[in-house]
């Protein structure tokens, strides 16, 4: 069965090689975006945790690691349906 996983309304096999370059461009800047994000908060996180301990902190990037892994996931995507064609 073909990929059918959609960008807004049309499906990536859809999508022309310039289409999917710029789709590309932009899920990369979202995942470098969001990685960063991802790592102030496992650094702050951790300075908290060495400062005071354990607190409701130290775990808030554990539940926003699902959403970088739909990210990469989503990305690693456009870059398969690329090397595809």
């Amino acid at each position: 069965m073909k990929n059918t996983k959609q960008t807004g309304k049309t499906k990536l096999s859809e999508l022309s090689i310039e289409e999917l370059t710029i789709e590309k461009k932009k899920r990369t800047g979202i995942l470098i975006f969001f990685s960063i994000l991802l790592g102030i908060m496992i650094g702050t996180c951790l300075y908290v945790t060495i400062k005071k301990g354990v607190g409701s902190l130290t775990f808030m990037p554990i539940a926003f690691l699902p959403i970088f892994l739909i990210i990469w996931k989503s990305q690693k995507e456009v870059c398969n349906e690329i090397k595809s064609r």
